[in-house]
Protein backbone atom coordinates (compact mmCIF):
# COMPACT_ATOMS: atom_id res chain seq x y z
CA UNK A 1 0.00 0.00 0.00
CA UNK A 2 1.03 3.39 -1.10
CA UNK A 3 1.63 6.60 1.17
CA UNK A 4 -1.51 8.82 1.68
CA UNK A 5 -0.43 12.06 2.41
CA UNK A 6 -2.60 14.35 4.27
CA UNK A 7 -4.39 17.28 2.92
CA UNK A 8 -2.40 19.49 4.79
CA UNK A 9 -1.77 23.35 3.75
CA UNK A 10 1.77 23.76 2.30
CA UNK A 11 4.57 26.43 2.73
CA UNK A 12 6.67 27.45 6.05
CA UNK A 13 4.05 27.80 8.88
CA UNK A 14 1.25 26.99 6.67
CA UNK A 15 -1.54 25.25 8.93
CA UNK A 16 -5.20 25.31 9.55
CA UNK A 17 -4.68 25.29 13.47
CA UNK A 18 -5.90 28.32 15.24
CA UNK A 19 -4.17 27.99 18.50
CA UNK A 20 -0.89 30.01 18.93
CA UNK A 21 1.17 27.01 18.09
CA UNK A 22 4.47 28.96 17.46
CA UNK A 23 5.15 30.09 20.36
CA UNK A 24 6.37 26.82 21.71
CA UNK A 25 8.49 26.19 19.42
CA UNK A 26 9.43 29.98 19.34
CA UNK A 27 10.47 30.27 23.33
CA UNK A 28 12.77 27.02 22.80
CA UNK A 29 14.97 28.64 19.88
CA UNK A 30 15.55 31.47 21.43
CA UNK A 31 16.13 29.01 25.34
CA UNK A 32 18.62 26.85 23.53
CA UNK A 33 19.83 29.30 21.13
CA UNK A 34 20.72 31.87 23.95
CA UNK A 35 22.43 28.57 26.34
CA UNK A 36 24.37 27.60 22.99
CA UNK A 37 25.69 31.27 22.75
CA UNK A 38 26.22 31.74 26.00
CA UNK A 39 28.24 27.97 26.71
CA UNK A 40 30.40 28.56 23.39
CA UNK A 41 31.35 32.62 24.74
CA UNK A 42 32.30 30.86 27.85
CA UNK A 43 34.40 28.27 25.85
CA UNK A 44 36.53 30.77 24.24
CA UNK A 45 36.99 32.95 27.10
CA UNK A 46 39.80 31.48 28.75
CA UNK A 47 41.40 30.92 25.53
CA UNK A 48 44.26 32.25 23.92
CA UNK A 49 42.44 32.94 20.24
CA UNK A 50 42.01 36.18 18.75
CA UNK A 51 40.41 38.87 20.69
CA UNK A 52 39.01 36.00 23.71
CA UNK A 53 43.24 36.01 24.63
CA UNK A 54 41.81 39.58 25.77
CA UNK A 55 39.82 37.85 28.81
CA UNK A 56 40.45 35.35 31.21
CA UNK A 57 43.57 33.88 32.43
CA UNK A 58 45.39 34.07 28.67
CA UNK A 59 45.25 38.08 29.27
CA UNK A 60 47.34 37.13 32.64
CA UNK A 61 50.91 38.50 31.93
CA UNK A 62 52.29 35.18 33.60
CA UNK A 63 50.37 32.87 31.75
CA UNK A 64 52.91 31.67 29.18
CA UNK A 65 55.30 30.36 31.99
CA UNK A 66 52.47 29.24 34.12
CA UNK A 67 53.04 25.85 35.52
CA UNK A 68 49.52 24.70 36.80
CA UNK A 69 46.40 26.09 37.62
CA UNK A 70 47.11 27.98 40.35
CA UNK A 71 49.82 30.25 38.61
CA UNK A 72 46.92 32.11 37.37
CA UNK A 73 44.45 31.85 39.87
CA UNK A 74 44.46 35.63 40.71
CA UNK A 75 42.70 36.39 37.15
CA UNK A 76 41.03 33.35 35.63
CA UNK A 77 37.27 33.19 35.85
CA UNK A 78 36.98 29.49 36.29
CA UNK A 79 36.89 29.15 39.92
CA UNK A 80 36.41 31.08 43.24
CA UNK A 81 39.37 30.96 45.10
CA UNK A 82 38.15 31.98 48.86
CA UNK A 83 40.01 29.16 50.93
CA UNK A 84 38.27 26.43 48.98
CA UNK A 85 37.82 25.60 45.33
CA UNK A 86 34.91 26.23 43.49
CA UNK A 87 35.40 24.94 40.34
CA UNK A 88 32.82 25.88 37.19
CA UNK A 89 30.89 22.83 35.91
CA UNK A 90 31.75 23.84 32.33
CA UNK A 91 35.38 23.57 32.75
CA UNK A 92 35.27 20.28 35.05
CA UNK A 93 37.14 18.31 34.92
CA UNK A 94 39.84 21.09 34.75
CA UNK A 95 42.49 20.42 31.70
CA UNK A 96 45.27 22.83 31.81
CA UNK A 97 46.35 23.57 28.45
CA UNK A 98 49.82 24.89 28.78
CA UNK A 99 50.51 21.04 29.97
CA UNK A 100 53.82 18.67 29.49
CA UNK A 101 51.25 16.01 27.45
CA UNK A 102 49.54 18.62 25.81
CA UNK A 103 50.62 19.65 22.11
CA UNK A 104 51.90 22.77 21.59
CA UNK A 105 49.88 23.58 19.10
CA UNK A 106 46.97 23.01 21.12
CA UNK A 107 47.75 25.49 23.88
CA UNK A 108 45.95 28.52 22.66
CA UNK A 109 42.65 26.20 23.87
CA UNK A 110 40.82 26.90 26.72
CA UNK A 111 40.32 24.63 29.44
CA UNK A 112 36.55 23.72 28.41
CA UNK A 113 37.42 22.88 24.67
CA UNK A 114 38.57 19.70 26.36
CA UNK A 115 36.10 18.27 27.79
CA UNK A 116 32.70 20.19 26.28
CA UNK A 117 32.71 18.12 23.66
CA UNK A 118 30.88 14.96 26.13
CA UNK A 119 28.33 17.30 27.37
CA UNK A 120 27.21 18.89 24.69
CA UNK A 121 27.54 15.07 22.49
CA UNK A 122 25.01 13.83 25.24
CA UNK A 123 22.68 16.32 25.31
CA UNK A 124 22.83 16.81 21.43
CA UNK A 125 22.02 13.08 20.60
CA UNK A 126 19.61 13.02 23.60
CA UNK A 127 16.19 11.86 22.48
CA UNK A 128 14.08 14.81 24.17
CA UNK A 129 16.93 17.26 22.79
CA UNK A 130 16.39 15.82 19.02
CA UNK A 131 12.62 16.70 19.30
CA UNK A 132 13.12 20.19 20.79
CA UNK A 133 15.80 21.30 18.20
CA UNK A 134 14.19 19.51 15.40
CA UNK A 135 11.49 21.54 15.77
CA UNK A 136 12.94 24.81 17.13
CA UNK A 137 15.95 25.14 14.39
CA UNK A 138 15.14 22.53 11.50
CA UNK A 139 11.14 22.55 11.37
CA UNK A 140 10.52 19.03 11.63
CA UNK A 141 8.21 19.31 12.07
CA UNK A 142 7.21 22.64 13.83
CA UNK A 143 4.53 21.32 15.36
CA UNK A 144 1.71 18.57 14.61
CA UNK A 145 -0.45 19.57 11.23
CA UNK A 146 1.99 22.64 10.63
CA UNK A 147 3.62 22.51 7.19
CA UNK A 148 7.15 21.59 7.04
CA UNK A 149 9.62 23.95 4.53
CA UNK A 150 11.95 21.51 3.85
CA UNK A 151 11.24 17.85 2.26
CA UNK A 152 10.08 14.90 4.11
CA UNK A 153 12.12 13.61 7.29
CA UNK A 154 14.34 10.84 5.75
CA UNK A 155 15.69 9.30 9.13
CA UNK A 156 18.99 9.84 10.79
CA UNK A 157 21.10 9.76 7.90
CA UNK A 158 24.31 11.35 6.48
CA UNK A 159 25.28 14.19 9.15
CA UNK A 160 22.99 12.96 11.47
CA UNK A 161 23.97 9.39 12.04
CA UNK A 162 26.32 10.52 14.82
CA UNK A 163 22.40 10.49 16.82
CA UNK A 164 23.19 6.59 16.86
CA UNK A 165 26.33 7.09 19.42
CA UNK A 166 24.06 8.59 22.05
CA UNK A 167 24.57 5.56 24.36
CA UNK A 168 28.49 6.41 24.25
CA UNK A 169 28.19 9.43 24.87
CA UNK A 170 25.43 8.58 28.51
CA UNK A 171 28.53 6.09 29.22
CA UNK A 172 30.93 8.84 29.16
CA UNK A 173 28.40 10.99 30.79
CA UNK A 174 28.07 9.06 33.92
CA UNK A 175 31.77 9.51 34.70
CA UNK A 176 31.33 13.40 34.97
CA UNK A 177 28.64 12.73 38.31
CA UNK A 178 31.93 11.37 40.30
CA UNK A 179 33.62 14.34 39.19
CA UNK A 180 31.77 16.94 39.53
CA UNK A 181 30.64 15.30 43.40
CA UNK A 182 34.70 15.21 43.27
CA UNK A 183 34.19 19.34 42.90
CA UNK A 184 31.42 19.67 45.23
CA UNK A 185 33.49 18.23 48.17
CA UNK A 186 36.27 20.56 47.63
CA UNK A 187 33.98 22.96 47.90
CA UNK A 188 33.29 22.53 51.27
CA UNK A 189 37.27 22.25 52.35
CA UNK A 190 38.79 25.12 53.44
CA UNK A 191 42.74 25.49 53.73
CA UNK A 192 44.90 27.64 54.92
CA UNK A 193 48.55 28.17 56.35
CA UNK A 194 47.09 26.80 60.14
CA UNK A 195 44.77 24.04 58.92
CA UNK A 196 41.93 22.49 57.25
CA UNK A 197 38.07 23.54 58.01
CA UNK A 198 34.20 22.57 56.63
CA UNK A 199 32.44 25.21 55.09
CA UNK A 200 29.66 25.98 52.94
CA UNK A 201 29.33 28.83 50.97
CA UNK A 202 26.66 29.76 48.56
CA UNK A 203 28.84 28.54 45.51
CA UNK A 204 29.05 24.96 46.99
CA UNK A 205 25.27 24.91 47.51
CA UNK A 206 24.73 25.98 43.60
CA UNK A 207 27.45 22.88 42.94
CA UNK A 208 25.25 20.16 45.10
CA UNK A 209 22.19 21.35 43.24
CA UNK A 210 23.63 21.54 39.79
CA UNK A 211 25.22 17.85 41.08
CA UNK A 212 21.51 16.76 41.74
CA UNK A 213 20.06 18.19 38.17
CA UNK A 214 22.81 16.61 36.40
CA UNK A 215 22.08 13.37 38.04
CA UNK A 216 18.06 13.16 37.45
CA UNK A 217 18.86 13.82 33.83
CA UNK A 218 21.47 11.47 33.34
CA UNK A 219 19.63 8.92 35.24
CA UNK A 220 16.76 9.52 34.10
CA UNK A 221 17.88 9.38 30.36
CA UNK A 222 15.94 6.86 27.83
CA UNK A 223 19.33 5.31 27.45
CA UNK A 224 20.07 4.46 31.04
CA UNK A 225 16.58 3.12 31.56
CA UNK A 226 16.92 0.35 28.75
CA UNK A 227 20.72 -0.24 29.88
CA UNK A 228 19.49 -1.32 33.63
CA UNK A 229 16.31 -2.71 32.28
CA UNK A 230 15.83 -3.51 28.55
CA UNK A 231 14.91 -6.72 27.83
CA UNK A 232 14.77 -8.27 30.62
CA UNK A 233 12.16 -10.96 31.36
CA UNK A 234 12.60 -12.00 34.73
CA UNK A 235 12.26 -9.13 37.77
CA UNK A 236 12.40 -11.66 40.64
CA UNK A 237 14.39 -14.73 39.89
CA UNK A 238 17.35 -13.28 41.11
CA UNK A 239 19.19 -10.87 43.12
CA UNK A 240 20.60 -9.39 40.59
CA UNK A 241 17.31 -9.61 38.95
CA UNK A 242 15.83 -8.02 42.05
CA UNK A 243 18.14 -5.18 41.93
CA UNK A 244 17.49 -4.23 38.00
CA UNK A 245 13.96 -3.68 38.80
CA UNK A 246 14.19 -0.96 40.93
CA UNK A 247 16.89 0.49 39.32
CA UNK A 248 14.92 0.42 35.95
CA UNK A 249 11.82 1.54 38.23
CA UNK A 250 13.81 4.25 39.80
CA UNK A 251 14.98 5.62 36.45
CA UNK A 252 11.62 5.44 34.78
CA UNK A 253 10.39 8.00 37.81
CA UNK A 254 13.07 10.12 36.49
CA UNK A 255 12.25 9.29 32.64
CA UNK A 256 8.81 10.62 33.65
CA UNK A 257 10.49 14.54 33.75
CA UNK A 258 13.37 13.86 31.37
CA UNK A 259 11.91 17.06 29.63
CA UNK A 260 12.29 19.05 33.00
CA UNK A 261 15.15 17.31 33.69
CA UNK A 262 17.17 18.85 30.37
CA UNK A 263 15.75 21.90 30.31
CA UNK A 264 16.32 22.90 33.79
CA UNK A 265 19.46 21.35 34.73
CA UNK A 266 21.37 22.61 31.19
CA UNK A 267 20.44 26.51 32.64
CA UNK A 268 21.86 25.70 35.91
CA UNK A 269 24.92 24.40 34.54
CA UNK A 270 25.00 27.98 32.61
CA UNK A 271 23.83 29.44 36.28
CA UNK A 272 26.16 28.18 37.90
CA UNK A 273 28.91 29.28 35.92
CA UNK A 274 27.77 32.42 35.41
CA UNK A 275 28.18 32.72 39.00
CA UNK A 276 31.19 32.05 39.64
CA UNK A 277 32.35 34.07 36.62
CA UNK A 278 30.87 37.38 38.04
CA UNK A 279 32.21 35.94 41.65
CA UNK A 280 35.77 36.49 39.88
CA UNK A 281 35.35 39.49 37.39
CA UNK A 282 32.54 41.75 39.10
CA UNK A 283 33.87 41.69 42.25
CA UNK A 284 30.81 39.44 43.74
CA UNK A 285 31.46 37.96 47.23
CA UNK A 286 30.87 33.87 47.25
CA UNK A 287 29.25 34.64 50.52
CA UNK A 288 30.02 31.51 53.10
CA UNK A 289 27.29 30.58 55.33
CA UNK A 290 28.60 27.73 57.54
CA UNK A 291 32.13 27.71 59.65
CA UNK A 292 35.04 28.40 56.69
CA UNK A 293 37.69 30.54 57.19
Amino acid sequence: MGKVKLPLKRGFGKTDRRDDWWKGPTAMAAYLGFMIIYATWRGFMESDFLFFSDFGASSCENWDSAKSFKDVSECQTMSIEQGSHVLSPLYSPLIFPQSSWIPIELWWMSPAMFILVFPAGFRGTCYYYRKAYYRAFFQQPTGCAVSKPWNEYSGERGILVVQNLHRMFMYIALIYLPILTYDFWLSINFHDSTGDYFGVSVGSLILLLNLILLSGYTFGCHAFRHVVGGGSNDWTGSTISRFKYKMWKFSTKLNERHKDWALISLFWVMFADFYIWICQDFGFTDFVLIGGL
